[in-house]
This record gives structure tokens, sequence and C-alpha cells, in this order.
């Protein structure tokens, strides 16, 4: 299924469903035998229209099948466009396709965490390069070493 057949696809969609509406509108606003007609036309087009749909779902299955494989979009891997969602940007591997996932807010933070927790896991197993990437956390103010009195404890 190739980019044009595909958009043709749809345009054909789009035009039965426009020619439905019209005549639904047509039929709304006469009376008489030209109501009944202008319904029997819209009818027709909305069984034109149902099957176009079906003609642009099976073909974007079958331009859509199998897994992406995508790589993290190097200038803007995360973005906030629409309010309310968080969206991650990928593209495929040759470059030519966008993915795009939506999550809401508490998605996002879920899959951050998971993500995070991966990352830890795997940076352990190898060899743990996460340390030079990310700073390391202050350490605790309550955890500095303080001055040990004659029993060997904090004062």
């Amino acid at each position: 299924m190739n980019p044009d057949r595909l958009f043709n696809l749809a345009a054909e969609f789009a035009q039965a469903t426009g020619n439905a509406e019209r005549f639904h509108t047509r039929a709304a606003s006469t009376t008489g035998d030209d109501r009944t007609a202008h319904a029997e036309k819209a009818s027709s087009w909305e069984a034109i229209a149902a099957r176009r749909r079906e003609a642009l779902r099976t073909g974007l299955r079958e331009a859509l099948h199998g897994t992406v494989h995508a790589m993290p979009d190097e200038t803007l891997p995360v973005a906030t466009w629409q309010r309310g969602w968080v969206e991650v940007r990928a593209t495929i591997l040759d470059g030519t396709r966008a993915v795009r996932v939506l999550y809401t807010p508490a998605q996002a933070l879920a899959a951050g965490a998971a993500l995070i927790a991966c990352a830890a896991v795997t940076d352990e197993q190898s060899s743990g390069t996460l340390t030079g990437i990310l700073a390391a956390f202050p350490p605790n103010p309550r955890s500095i070493d303080e001055p040990a009195s004659d029993e060997g404890r904090p004062a």
C-alpha cells in the first residue's frame, strides 16, 4: 500500500461522507417527494461511505502492519504541545516516518519511573555508565560526619 493509494482511499471516504451529509441536510430542508428522494440518496451515500471506510481501514492495516522500530527523536524527544498530554517522539530507523505516543501525566510518570528503573538495572549489569551521565545526588546533610563524643557516638 503506497501513500498515494492510502490518500486516495481517505479522499474517497471523505467525499462519500460529505455527500451523505449534504443529502441529509437537503432532505431536512424540503418536504414531500423531494424529501424522500434526498433521504434515499443520503442512505445510498452512507452505504458507499461504509464500504469506503472499510477499504480505508484495510489499507491502513496493510500499510501499518508489524512492529515499528524507532529511535527517540534527537531534537525533541518529549513535548507537551497539547494541554493535559505528554508526547513522546521518535523516528523510524531510516528517518522517513515519525512515531508519536501520547500519555496522560499519570501514564508519563509511570512510564518514566519504569524507564529509570530499567536503566538502573541495565546500568548495573553493564559496568555503570550512568554515573558519568548523571550527577550524583547531593549528600544528605544529616549523614555528614559529625564530631564524635568520648563514647564514639556523634555528639
